[in-house]
């Protein structure tokens, strides 16, 4: 497996589990990330913050169906599923691109598959 494949993997699991001291070892301390609806996350700890306590999340899983990646970046789509803070189901079809640094996510931005224009 690519290295960076095996990266991409491991976040989506990392994220999965809210193993978020793995989750600092993947990422750059600068990171930055973009996603639908809200202002972009700059930082390891704004993005841990995120995960913890902004994303409406409750749990889930995602299903990773395709990565592709190599030297710079890498792409994959999949699906996820899982249920909000708020309790309701929570089912949707993602993509997303990442830039790397030295071995880590240093960009990240994530696309969901819905009506926008």
């Amino acid at each position: 497996m690519d290295p960076h494949e095996k990266i991409i993997r491991t976040l989506f699991s990392t994220i999965d589990t809210n193993d978020w001291a793995t989750l600092r070892e993947l990422v750059t301390s600068d990171i930055t990330y973009d996603r639908p609806g809200f202002p972009k996350i700059i930082g390891v700890d704004d993005l841990c913050d995120f995960y913890q306590e902004k994303r409406p999340i409750g749990n889930g899983v995602h299903e990773l169906r395709s990565v592709v990646s190599d030297t710079l970046q890498g792409f994959c789509w999949g699906h996820f599923s899982g249920v909000s803070r708020e309790g309701a189901a929570l089912d949707e079809l993602f993509a997303d691109w990442f830039e790397f640094h030295d071995g880590r996510v240093r960009r990240r931005r994530t696309f969901f598959y819905r009506p926008a224009i």
